[in-house]
């Protein structure tokens, strides 16, 4: 069984009762009292008065008592453990203050070959899709105009009709704007025929075939 250093300064078993711990710190306190020492012309030091009121803090208290026996029972003396740790009676001493910014001046690396790796792969997977993919075919005639189609012009009537994009025709739909507004200047206005509107058509000659 560990007898703390406590407990040997104060000179009481484990099983002390608060009583017996009293009158014991009460002994021991006249007994290395300054004033005592001074009297009976014996040496010592303040140390001594400073670890028998340490002592008597700690066996006094029943939660820090209760806490003291479980350090000991973990096979260590607190008290012991203090004075080799750098503390003065259990007071500890001021510990070197962490750099709250010396994470940041060693930042972890950026996994940037891995990100390479997977952009790499990702690449070569849509590319072998797109080859694997048949290619769309092309949007049927509904005859609604709407920007992109390609029409056909009627100049007589200043109409135009949608034309298919893969054979001739006259222009290309850049804009569809109602009947009361005005087309760009780059562009020729023409009216739907499906009264959808006007169209803002710009012309290309009719042989031109994409």
């Amino acid at each position: 069984m560990i007898i703390g250093a406590h407990y040997r300064r104060l000179g009481v078993a484990p099983d002390a009762t608060a009583e017996q711990i009293r009158a014991a710190y009460r002994e021991a306190a006249r007994r290395h009292h300054p004033d005592a020492r001074a009297a009976r012309g014996s040496a010592g030091s303040d140390d001594e008065m400073a670890a028998v009121n340490e002592a008597w803090r700690v066996l006094s208290d029943p939660v820090a008592r209760a806490r003291y026996d479980a350090d000991l029972g973990g096979g260590t003396d607190p008290a012991r453990r203090d004075a080799t740790s750098g503390s003065t009676h259990g007071v500890p001493t001021v510990q070197p203050r962490r750099d709250p910014f010396a994470r940041y001046q060693n930042p972890p690396r950026f996994p940037w070959r891995f990100i390479l790796i997977l952009i790499g792969v990702a690449t070569v997977a849509i590319l072998g899709i797109g080859a694997l993919t048949d290619p769309a075919e092309p949007t049927p005639i509904d005859n609604v105009i709407r920007v992109g189609s390609c029409v056909s012009i009627d100049a007589v009537r200043l109409e135009v009709d949608e034309a298919d994009c893969g054979g001739p025709y006259d222009g290309v739909v850049e804009q569809v704007i109602p009947f009361d507004a005005t087309c760009p200047y780059d562009l020729m206005g023409y009216r739907d025929r499906q009264g959808m509107g006007v169209a803002c058509v710009r012309v290309v000659p009719s042989t031109v075939v994409p």
